[in-house]
C-alpha cells in the first residue's frame, strides 16, 4: 500500500462512481437520491460498504468513548464518505471530516457535494503514523541526569550538535519550509475569499465587482474600474468601492510575497458578475514539483490563469465555472524545448528524453533558455 496515498485502487473506482452519478442525475436532486444511487453503483461494482455507521470517538487520554460520529458511508472498512447536496460547500464541513479522521483509525475520507453544477470532490488523507500522540517524561529520569561534563564530552556533544544541524538544514531546507508556510496562507486566503464571495452573491445575486475587491492599478488590462481582471491585496490602497464588500470581509488578504506574486481576480463582466475565478501562485509548485493542492485543481506546472500568460498553480472559482488552464505543454528535452501536447502526454515520456533526466514540464509559452538548461537559444 502506498504510504502517502492509501487504498489508491479502491479510491479511483469510487471517484469514477461519483462522476457517473453526477452525470446521470445532475445537481438538482435531494441528498437521499444521491445516497441511494451511490449504494446501487457500489453493489454493481461489488465494492463492500455500510451506510449510516456509528464510529466511536475515543479519548486520547482516558481511552473512553466520548461519543459517536455517524458516517454516511463506510467503504470496505477503509474509507469514510460524507455525501451532500447543497448549493455551496462550507469550510466547516471540510474541517469536520478532517477532525473525524484525526479521531478514528481511518486514514482517508471524501467530502462529496452533488448540489453544485460542477461536482465538488475533496479528498482528505491522514495516515495513522501522522496522527498525534502524547509522550510522557518521568520527573525522576530528569533528576537523574548528571550535570558534570569533561572537556572531551563537551567537544563530542558540540560535534554532534553541528552534525545534526547540518543534516537538518539538508533535510528540512529552511527556504522550502518558508515556502510551505506562504502556500498554507495562500490556500487559506482563497478559501476565505470564496466564502465571502458566495455570501455576497447570496445577498445581491451578483459576485463582487472588480472595483469592490481590487486595489487601484493603472496596469493596462488590470484596471478594476474598467477591466474584468485585477489584483487583490489588502496592503495596497483600498478598492474604490470596498465599502460595498467590507461587510463580508473586513480586510482583504494579500499574497505574502506581494508584489512579486499577486492574487488574481477575474469576473465575466463589470456590472453584475455571474462567475469568478481567483488564482494564486504557490511557492513550492514549479515546473518540476507540484503541490498536492496543485494536482487536485489540475494546475500542473503553473498552467492555470489567463491565456496566454497563465503562470498560476492554484485557484478557486464559483460553482458554475472552472479554472482556465493551458492545454499545450512542452517538456525540457535533451535537445531543448519539445512540444508534447497535454501535461499527461509530456509526463508519459521516458525519463531518458528529459534534459539532465529531470522531469521539467511547462506551458509552451514558458519553455526557453531560462527554464530549460538544454535549450541552446
Amino acid at each position: 500500500m502506498d504510504k502517502y496515498f492509501p487504498h489508491k485502487d479502491l479510491t479511483y473506482k469510487i471517484i469514477g462512481i461519483f462522476y457517473k452519478i453526477h452525470n446521470d442525475y445532475g445537481c438538482g436532486q435531494k441528498e437521499i437520491i444521491y445516497q441511494n444511487a451511490l449504494a446501487e453503483e457500489l453493489e454493481e461494482a461489488k465494492i463492500p460498504y455500510r451506510r449510516e455507521v456509528d464510529i466511536p470517538i475515543i479519548s486520547s487520554k482516558t481511552k473512553k468513548r466520548l461519543g459517536n460520529y455517524r458516517v454516511d458511508f463506510l467503504i470496505d472498512t477503509k474509507i469514510i464518505l460524507e455525501i451532500k447536496a447543497i448549493k455551496f460547500t462550507f469550510n466547516k464541513l471540510e474541517q469536520q471530516i478532517f477532525s473525524y479522521l484525526k479521531s478514528t483509525p481511518y486514514e482517508i475520507g471524501y467530502l462529496v457535494n452533488f448540489g453544485s453544477p460542477k461536482l465538488y470532490l475533496k479528498r482528505y488523507i491522514l495516515t495513522n503514523d501522522r496522527k498525534s500522540s502524547v509522550l510522557s517524561v518521568s520527573p525522576q529520569s530528569v533528576k537523574s541526569v548528571s550535570l558534570g561534563f569533561t572537556l572531551i564530552e563537551l567537544l563530542t556533544v558540540i560535534s554532534l550538535v553541528i552534525i545534526i544541524a547540518v543534516v537538518a538544514l539538508v533535510l528540512f531546507n529552511p527556504m522550502q519550509q518558508i515556502g510551505k508556510g506562504y502556500d498554507a496562507k495562500r490556500k487559506h486566503d482563497l478559501v476565505e475569499l470564496r466564502k465571502a464571495f458566495e455570501d455576497y452573491y447570496n445577498d445581491k445575486g451578483c459576485y463582487p465587482l472588480s472595483n469592490e475587491v481590487c486595489y487601484p492599478n493603472s496596469q493596462p488590462g488590470y484596471n478594476p474600474n474598467v477591466d474584468t481582471k485585477c489584483y487583490i491585496c489588502g496592503n495596497e490602497s483600498s478598492p474604490a468601492n470596498f465599502v460595498n464588500f467590507s461587510p463580508y470581509l473586513s480586510r482583504l488578504p494579500c499574497d505574502p510575497r506581494q508584489p512579486a506574486k499577486k492574487y488574481l481576480y477575474q469576473v465575466d463582466n463589470i456590472s453584475c458578475p455571474t462567475w469568478y475565478r481567483t488564482y494564486a501562485d504557490l511557492s513550492v509548485s514549479d515546473y518540476v514539483n507540484n503541490d498536492p493542492a496543485t494536482e487536485e485543481v489540475g494546475c500542473y506546472s503553473q498552467s492555470c490563469g489567463l491565456s496566454p500568460d497563465y503562470g498560476y498553480d492554484y485557484g478557486v472559482t464559483s460553482g458554475n465555472i472552472d479554472l482556465e488552464r493551458s492545454s499545450s505543454f512542452s517538456y525540457c528535452a535533451t535537445s531543448g524545448c519539445n512540444a508534447c501536447g497535454s501535461y499527461q502526454d509530456c509526463l508519459g515520456k521516458d525519463i531518458s528524453f528529459f534534459c539532465q533526466e529531470i522531469i521539467r514540464i511547462m506551458p509552451v509559452t514558458y519553455c526557453g533558455i531560462q527554464n530549460c538548461p538544454c535549450q541552446s537559444h
